[in-house]
């Protein structure tokens, strides 16, 4: 073999060690604990789907703990979504849920185009009129609203305080022995178990609000209000507890200096109005007299030598 032919020998055997020594491994699969949101689903199990989400939103399993919730996730009986400074869209089939923020639901149970489900907050349900159901219990209560068509909103604020307002299609309301049917632009309220007959929303959106004076020394100053009953109220994005009454009262803690307070209404038929005020934090008396007691330094004057 010439010295040519040599040099081509050895450089075949050189690629072929390079091919089968130098091959970059695959990469090893991750290992860990499972999520809890991509726990397996039975085959045949009937599951509500997570479509859509914003913010922060956590799904728990059989009355686990909390993890992230994604959109694809699905829910069985006894799973639970829940959200705070964001919202959710659960869906099966032909029935809709969207959680607003502050709120939760807790899967009953499914059927390939029905569902029943516990909720604690504000909810906003649609049902495809002809095609779904869908059954609502109200947590701190033994109410159970029922569409089998429609757009409706149900607030509970889990102390027994519920509302159920319908947009289109009517909702039958039951609590107790009684029960009621709640048709479109009607407001149907339940307090300590006592279910109120259907009535006319109001024309708009009722926010009254009681401001404290805008100079003050102090860390927390007061606001106060009035609201529909069955609303929801929220102070700088916090949600705030509102009496069967519509009154509503929270301490709002301040920082030194300009600061705007905002105060936000969700009514029952999910309207929304904002106010606010500028509150202004001045240090205490006491503080300022101390500050200015206090020697200041003499600054060191430059001389010419």
């Amino acid at each position: 073999m010439s010295d040519r032919g040599v040099r081509r020998a050895l450089m075949a055997l050189l690629l072929v060690a390079c091919a089968t020594g130098c091959r970059r491994s695959a990469p090893a699969p991750e290992v860990g604990t499972p999520s809890a949101t991509k726990q397996a689903v039975a085959p045949g199990t009937i599951a509500a789907v997570v479509l859509a989400r914003t913010g922060k939103v956590e799904l728990s399993r059989n009355g686990g703990g909390w993890s992230d919730a994604r959109v694809g996730d699905q829910l069985v009986p006894s799973d639970a979504l829940r959200t705070e400074a964001g919202e959710a869209e659960l869906g099966l089939g032909p029935v809709h849920m969207r959680l607003h923020e502050s709120s939760a639901v807790r899967v009953k149970e499914t059927g390939k185009s029905s569902m029943r489900a516990q909720v604690r907050g504000a909810v906003e349900s649609d049902v495809e009129p002809g095609r779904g159901a869908l059954d609502v219990e109200m947590e701190g209560t033994d109410a159970v609203a029922r569409s089998t068509g429609g757009h409706f909103f149900v607030t509970a604020d889990g102390r027994g305080v519920v509302s159920v307002a319908a947009v289109s299609g009517s909702v039958n309301l039951v609590a107790a022995t009684r029960q009621v049917e709640v048709k479109p632009g009607q407001i149907s309220r339940i307090e300590k178990g006592e279910l109120s007959a259907p009535a006319l929303a109001l024309r708009r959106v009722l926010l009254s609000v009681r401001w404290p004076e805008d100079l003050t020394s102090k860390e927390a100053v007061p606001v106060s209000g009035k609201v529909d009953p069955g609303s929801r109220v929220f102070i700088q994005g916090r949600p705030v507890d509102v009496e069967p009454n519509g009154s509503f009262t929270a301490q709002v803690p301040l920082h030194d200096g300009a600061q705007k307070v905002a105060v936000l209404v969700v009514d029952p038929l999910g309207r929304r109005k904002q106010a606010w005020a500028t509150i202004v934090r001045e240090e205490a008396k006491s503080q300022r007299v101390a500050a200015a007691a206090e020697p200041k330094k003499k600054k060191k004057e430059f001389q010419w030598r």
